[in-house]
């Protein structure tokens, strides 16, 4: 059981450069991972992006790459002389024709980006592209690691609250019998009144016997409940992704203990079903964290 967020970093020095990674996980019901990759990477984003894949199928992943020059031929300086003899020369036209005084300066002309650019050769991008398959696999294993350590304490913490569910429900089963007997004293008693009235009303009797019935069976509601809860443990074990799983299981188990607590007309009863939805409520909002 793994956790949906979680943080990791990496840097990786190679080749005159250094790569720095943050992946950072948040909660998402579905996969989702974010990019953002220094200015020439597009074609390697399917690459890049497979590494994230390797350890996440749920929730949202934000990998933030930086790639810093640390050696000084990394990256050539291009200048369009052409286009900067035309551009100087048409806004001194423009400013004969208009009449105004001044000059183009030099800081005019580095603002341009199509006149002065910073051009890093193919080989080096492939460089930098290295590093960061390095620096980005360091980094989601970090942001792994804390998200099954966080798993790990999400699931201690389920499974305790199995065991306070699972005592509960024993407490209700011993309950419910000692209801059941005494609904049954109960009902006898009223058709022992009735006998005594003449003539005997038995659609009423029918009637009164179908309620005591059900109000007093929940065993149908014990059993499937016991399944789901077995079914919830063994989902703790899995190593695989069990978030979805484990919402359908909580929705099962808050439905039977729904149909108990109408069921049931009796305090003690009432007190061990509210104690249980409790521990599901926590739950249900808890599973909204596991992958």
């Amino acid at each position: 059981m793994k956790s949906m967020t979680g943080f990791g970093r990496a840097e990786v020095e190679e080749h005159g450069w250094r790569v720095s990674v943050e992946a950072r996980a948040l909660n998402q019901r579905f996969l989702e991972i974010r990019l953002a990759l220094p200015r020439g990477w597009n074609e390697y984003e399917r690459q890049l992006r497979k590494l994230v894949q390797r350890v996440a199928s749920r929730g949202r992943v934000e990998v933030l790459v930086r790639a810093q020059e640390i050696d000084a031929q990394a990256a050539r300086v291009i200048v369009n002389f052409d286009l900067a003899r035309r551009y100087v020369a048409e806004i001194r036209r423009l400013g004969r024709a208009l009449g105004l005084d001044g000059s183009v300066s030099i800081e005019a002309l580095l603002q341009r980006p199509e006149i002065v650019q910073m051009q890093e050769q193919d080989a080096h991008v492939r460089t930098q592209v290295r590093c960061a398959s390095k620096a980005i696999a360091l980094a989601v294993g970090a942001l792994d690691a804390e998200r099954k350590r966080e798993g790990e304490a999400l699931r201690l913490d389920f499974a305790a609250r199995i065991r306070r569910i699972t005592a509960a429900t024993a407490r209700i089963e011993s309950r419910a019998q000692v209801v059941r007997k005494s609904a049954i004293a109960a009902f006898q008693a009223r058709v022992r009144e009735l006998l005594r009235e003449a003539p005997l009303d038995e659609k009423r009797l029918y009637e009164d016997a179908a309620a005591v019935a059900q109000r007093a069976d929940i065993s149908e509601e014990l059993i499937r409940l016991r399944a789901h809860l077995d079914a919830l443990t063994d989902l703790l074990g899995r190593n695989a992704p069990v978030g979805k799983e484990m919402e359908f299981v909580l929705q099962e188990i808050n439905r039977e203990a729904n149909t108990i607590g109408a069921k049931c007309q009796d305090v003690q009863l009432s007190q061990l079903v509210i104690r249980i939805k409790s521990e599901i409520e926590k739950m249900r909002e808890q599973v909204q964290n596991v992958e």
